[in-house]
């Protein structure tokens, strides 16, 4: 399996996303730039900027179900919205540093993001830290959970059917919010270290969580929030995700894709192949490792399943995207199943 390798940021990627209909994926890094880029032969469509001075660091990027509009969330504290083909249609004056961003999930009507942003102190006020829904159009500003908000989340999702909003922490917290009125529902003493990321089933009934403190963990997403098996690995985890064709009618595949590696500031002083920049690829019912993908020369900082399950893109500290597709034996042969 030969990936394509794309170097189209100069800085190091935070963020990889494919669209729903798996046509698409987009790709921003700590450059300013988010690119649009096709899944089947990786060719560059497009890169989003905002109009005027170039956007600081894009630490997320989403999209609509219909793809029509792209949202990205900026260091320099601006949500801007633009329609797929890249024209601006909003830019939301967010402050803070802003970290994540993400549409909410009711298909037909995504009309509201959920973010969230570090406090952020200038001459003019003191930002603190939040996590905030706003309403795309018209834009105004629904909710705002600052108060309560013990530390800074690094990220904030939707939960199941847009009813709560799923934060994680630095702290090893992951706490869920009741996302209309704001008020603290749950939280899961998940990890040592810091939760680095989180992903879902295709339903949002499952979430997987990864930290530095080298485990993933599957949790449920009713009432419970139980803790369904815990990886153990032999690296820090930036990313982990859940294959989608965990539910497939016909040979479903349990696996999930987790990457990571030493942290940057580490690497210098060890051998390219002791990082452990690869990805690895896991068997969730089983806990095993099944394999790893040779990958960047620096962490892995995010990844993303194709659509239809056949492959992965993954985005490294080093600024390049890495595609994979997956080789014929992967639905053949009986070591993958």
């Amino acid at each position: 399996m030969k990936p394509y390798l794309l170097h189209i940021h100069d800085r190091p990627l935070t963020m990889v996303k494919f669209s729903y209909d798996g046509d698409f994926f987009l790709t921003c890094a700590k450059d300013g730039d988010t690119c649009l880029m096709r899944s089947d032969n990786c060719e560059r469509v497009g890169t989003y900027h905002p109009v005027g001075d170039k956007a600081g660091a894009v630490f997320a990027v989403d999209i609509t179900m219909d793809s029509k509009y792209v949202v990205t969330a900026t260091a320099d504290g601006k949500l801007i919205f633009y329609t797929l083909e890249g024209e601006q249609v909003h830019s939301l004056n967010h402050g803070g540093i802003l970290k994540y961003v993400e549409f909410n999930q009711k298909p037909g009507e995504q009309n509201m993001v959920v973010t969230c942003n570090d406090k952020f102190k200038s001459s003019a006020e003191l930002v603190p830290n939040r996590i905030m829904v706003w309403q795309f159009q018209p834009p105004k500003k629904l909710l705002s959970i600052d108060n309560d908000l013990p530390m800074k989340a690094t990220k904030v999702k939707w939960g199941p059917f847009d009813e709560t909003l799923v934060s994680i922490f630095e702290e090893g917290y992951i706490i869920i919010w009741d996302a209309a009125k704001g008020a603290k529902i749950h939280q899961i003493d998940a990890h040592k270290g810091p939760v680095t990321g989180i992903s879902f089933t295709e339903d949002r009934m499952l979430m997987l969580s990864c930290s530095k403190d080298q485990s993933a963990k599957l949790w449920t997403m009713d009432e419970e929030y139980e803790l369904v098996k815990a990886f153990e690995t032999d690296r820090p985890l930036n990313d982990a995700a859940i294959s989608p064709l965990y539910n497939a009618e016909k040979d479903p595949k349990y696996h999930i894709l987790m990457g990571g590696g030493q942290d940057a500031k580490d690497v210098t002083t060890t051998a390219g192949s002791s990082g452990k920049f690869e990805a690895i690829l896991w068997n969730m019912v089983f806990g095993e490792e099944i394999g790893s993908v040779k990958g960047h020369f620096g962490p892995m900082n995010t990844l993303a399943w194709r659509r239809d399950g056949k492959g992965f893109v993954t985005g490294g500290e080093d600024g390049y995207v890495r595609v994979h597709h997956w080789d014929k034996d992967y639905f053949t042969s009986k070591k993958f199943e």
